[in-house]
């Protein structure tokens, strides 16, 4: 298996135009159950794989009083953020520590789902968390891919998601037992929300999608998993303004100390 940004989504800058899609399109999701949940001003906060740096800004405005760590394997997008409240530190979740009791809000996007040794880390971001404190997860589901009325599209997203399951070990499917899986990690008081977006083409959810998948196409066509003319068929459709399908599904699941 190889690590997240060795090869597959390497920081260069097609990868920081589709990191800084992803915060316009999936922010307001994040940031909208973080105020239901609640962030206190005098919050400790950690932003777990912080990408962008985006959420980690939001925190800040919320925890004016507090604290908020950003962490990821590659600082360069974090450095630019116009927050100096904000701590950077490169820290991999999978092995580097933090004290005991050290935070209120821990929130990771698209991290975890990708990391084989989920079920650890989710343990160990139990022991940083404060009593009181709550857990922040959101990962894709494919479900409304699957169902698609469109072969191509969903042939391309299909054997995306097997190329990064096979190449980073990511579960595509650990979202779907998401929400129960954190009774078994010790935490409490669990919910979740999904959210389903209808996609367009030519929307930004849509350049979304198809610059993740094109971030991938040299181990697409590599490994025989689609043709060259199944790919571009996929990108027309994803630039065509007509074409209406589901992007998959984003769940959001948390639970307290």
């Amino acid at each position: 298996m190889e690590k997240y940004g060795d090869v597959l989504f390497a920081l260069d800058r097609a990868e920081e135009i589709r990191l800084r899609l992803l915060a316009e399109v999936f922010d307001p999701l994040c940031t909208r159950t973080l105020e239901m949940l609640g962030v206190a001003p005098d919050a400790r906060c950690l932003e777990v794989g912080a990408g962008s740096g985006s959420v980690a800004q939001w925190l800040c405005g919320q925890a004016a009083d507090g604290e908020v760590v950003a962490t990821d394997l590659d600082l360069r997008l974090l450095e630019s953020v116009p927050e100096p409240r904000l701590r950077r530190l490169v820290h991999d979740v999978t092995t580097d520590p933090f004290p005991d009791d050290s935070f209120d809000v821990i929130h990771a996007r698209l991290v975890l789902s990708r990391l084989p040794q989920r079920d650890e880390v989710m343990r160990r971001m139990l022991r940083w968390l404060r009593p009181g404190g709550f857990v922040l997860i959101e990962s894709f589901c494919w479900f409304p891919v699957d169902s698609s009325p469109h072969p191509t599209y969903c042939k391309v997203m299909q054997r995306w998601s097997k190329l990064i399951c096979g190449t980073l070990g990511t579960d595509t499917w650990w979202s779907r037992t998401q929400p129960g899986s954190f009774l078994d990690y010790g935490y409490r008081d669990v919910g979740a929300h999904t959210v389903t977006q209808n996609l367009r083409g030519g929307t930004r959810l849509a350049d979304f999608w198809r610059l993740t998948v094109d971030m991938s196409r040299e181990q697409l066509l590599a490994g025989g998993y689609v043709t060259p003319y199944e790919l571009d068929e996929f990108y027309a459709l994803l630039c065509d303004d007509t074409f209406w399908d589901l992007a998959p599904a984003l769940v959001q699941s948390w639970g307290y100390k």
